[in-house]
């Protein structure tokens, strides 16, 4: 196993928190790295949903993608794999009566107060992305 090397970053209010990880590593030249843990909140979402495909037919859809565009929510988890060509990203998100939404994230998460993210860098390895026809996505390949 290769070492771990950490980050640790506070986003601020009004920045989008996807694209500002995959600058954050771009700037820092993260070759393989990964969120070790998040918390803060966000106002706003717009995720993508698993449902049963067939090969070469995924498409960002209205029935798999849905957008809470004015909801404000806790991050209470967010995870997955980023990298300069690409990222992978799933987050549950908590909403003020306790009820959560979670699932692929597409974008539009506005930090409200703030998002204080530990990103793990995996030394000696490189995460890439490429297209995989049985699934129709790009997906992770570690070199």
């Amino acid at each position: 196993m290769d070492a771990v090397k950490f980050y640790t970053v506070r986003f601020l209010p009004g920045q989008e928190l996807k694209s500002s990880l995959e600058d954050y590593v771009k700037v820092h030249r993260l070759q393989a790295a990964s969120i070790a843990t998040c918390v803060g909140s966000v106002r706003g979402a717009t995720l993508r949903f698993a449902t049963p495909t067939t090969a070469g037919t995924n498409t960002l859809n209205s029935e798999r993608v849905k957008s809470y565009d004015e909801e404000n929510f806790e991050i209470c988890s967010l995870v997955g794999t980023v990298s300069p060509v690409g990222s992978h990203l799933h987050i549950v998100l908590g909403r003020a009566d306790g009820s959560v939404v979670a699932g692929h994230v597409v974008g539009n998460l506005t930090v409200q107060t703030t998002a204080e993210v530990v990103i793990g860098e995996s030394l000696g390895e490189i995460y890439s992305r490429s297209y995989d026809p049985t699934t129709s996505y790009n997906e992770l390949q570690v070199f």
